[in-house]
């Protein structure tokens, strides 16, 4: 596995080829299949990703926070559990580790996507020439996977002026430098999310996808994720021991580090600003 960390570190991503065995390609698979269906037939009732959104109609690509109780499937729970999965980001962030978020991604129906170039948790400023990464994000992709486009190196070194205009303007255009990742059902995505990327998605191009971010437990950036149903009575007891202990971690920092009242308005704006904007092929914004 060193060579994928190596990599990782490196050019802030690495694709980690058949990670999972067909039996638990196909059960996180079915999983996917069952949320896609039932976010599809109430769209509004969940943190939905759109392409296209009207009184009549809206077109999804995704949904956030499948760990809600709305959409919590204990089958999410398993990819935690996974050996070589959680070996890799054990190996980068060490052993204590805390949740950030998980979500599934799947195909738009009638509309395309383009995303634009980003870096996540709007940390447009923040890289790390040793290659350091506060956060462990990763795509474990169920179908084959294309819809990922990074600039190898970015979370490294500072934006180009061609890179910072695409960033200011919610550009989609191509970068020098970018790389298509192309997965295959059953590969491991691993990224740096302060590394400049984007995401796009064809309609009706089958897309199976988990996207989830773990950090140390002490990291001292970030956090602040507890979401709310973390914190319902009795929640934490029907998770997995290893989910419990990830979620109990995250409670525990978000406490001990209360956000100031300036960055909780600063992260309500962002919030609202992200969730109005569908991912049309023109101004779609990152999600």
């Amino acid at each position: 596995m060193n060579q994928y960390v190596r990599a990782f570190v490196d050019q802030g991503f690495v694709l980690v080829p058949g990670m999972l065995d067909e039996s638990t390609l196909g059960r996180w698979r079915a999983a996917v299949d069952r949320t896609a269906a039932t976010v599809r037939a109430a769209p509004d009732a969940y943190e939905s990703r759109y392409t296209m959104r009207t009184e009549e109609k809206s077109d999804t690509w995704g949904v956030s926070h499948i760990f809600d109780p709305a959409l919590y499937d204990a089958v999410f729970s398993e990819v935690f559990d996974h050996p070589a999965l959680m070996g890799f980001v054990h190996e980068v962030l060490g052993e204590r580790l805390r949740f950030w978020s998980a979500h599934a991604l799947w195909e738009p129906t009638s509309v395309n996507y383009e995303l634009n170039w980003h870096k996540d948790n709007m940390e447009t400023e923040r890289y790390a020439p040793d290659g350091r990464s506060t956060h462990v994000q990763f795509n474990v992709c169920l179908t084959a996977d294309d819809c990922f486009r990074v600039v190898p190196g970015s979370h490294r070194r500072p934006l180009t002026d061609a890179e910072r205009a695409e960033v200011d303007s919610n550009g989609t255009g191509s970068l020098p430098g970018e790389v298509v990742v192309r997965s295959l059902p059953g590969d491991v995505l691993f990224m740096n999310h302060h590394a400049l990327h984007r995401g796009s998605g064809v309609a009706g191009v089958v897309r199976r996808t988990l996207h989830m971010n773990l950090q140390a437990a002490d990291e001292p950036t970030g956090g602040h994720t507890s979401w709310r149903f973390m914190r319902h009575e009795g929640y934490l007891q029907r998770m997995s021991p290893t989910v419990r202990a990830l979620m109990e971690n995250t409670v525990a920092w978000d406490d001990a580090h209360p956000l100031p009242i300036a960055e909780v308005v600063r992260r309500r704006r962002a919030s609202r600003y992200i969730k109005k904007h569908d991912a049309r092929a023109a101004g779609g914004t990152q999600q």
